[in-house]
């Protein structure tokens, strides 16, 4: 709990305890299992209910896909308050070495700076921002596609779109659409996020 000390002026302050954990993944949907189990990570030490903790879960997706560039790297910094938890979600467009996950670190709260965050702020249990409706794909679950690619093919179907119309709808060649379906390659964060306004379902590994 916090610990009230007496400034200069004699007046109280109060010293406020706080953890910070930050970790940098590269910039692309295969590092969304790898996000997600940081988050879960960082939410076991926070103070919210299993309610607040989801709900914040859902805020970092959400906000990757805000921050989400066509390459680099993101950010997920927690700072753990006794009371609430406070998250940013930062692009960068420095790379990151292959197979280096940026490892958590616990720091110092570097305070504000850098580039714009995306935040969450949660307190007394549940988290003091508006988390959208959202509808998520488990790859590989039960009943689920196994991979990006399948969900991007029967995603088509259902829709009742051939290749090039989803690449108008989606912004991008009909050779990237069908690398996609064909398994080739994956999209960017970035192209999730147009997906998921496109089709309303947001597939994770």
């Amino acid at each position: 709990m916090a610990e009230p000390v007496c400034g200069p002026s004699g007046a109280p302050i109060e010293v406020m305890p706080v953890v910070v954990l930050l970790q940098v993944f590269p910039a692309r949907p295969s590092s969304i299992p790898d996000i997600r189990d940081f988050v879960r990570r960082c939410l076991a030490e926070s103070p919210l209910t299993e309610e607040g903790n989801r709900e914040v879960g859902e805020t970092v997706f959400r906000a990757l896909l805000d921050a989400a560039g066509p390459s680099g790297s993101i950010q997920v910094a927690f700072r753990i308050f006794p009371e609430h938890v406070e998250v940013d979600v930062l692009h960068s467009e420095l790379q990151i070495p292959s197979g280096h996950g940026g490892g958590p670190e616990r720091r110092p709260d570097p305070g504000p700076g850098g580039a714009a965050p995306a935040p969450a702020r949660a307190g007394s249990g549940r988290p003091q921002i508006s988390v959208p409706g959202s509808s998520f794909v488990r790859l590989g679950e039960d009943g689920q596609p196994a991979s990006f690619a399948d969900w991007m093919s029967v995603a088509l179907r259902r829709e009742g779109l051939t290749q090039e119309a989803a690449a108008r709808l989606l912004g991008v060649s009909v050779k990237t659409v069908s690398r996609w379906v064909g398994g080739a390659t994956e999209p960017r964060l970035r192209d999730l996020r147009r997906i998921q306004e496109v089709f309303g379902e947001i597939p994770l590994q």
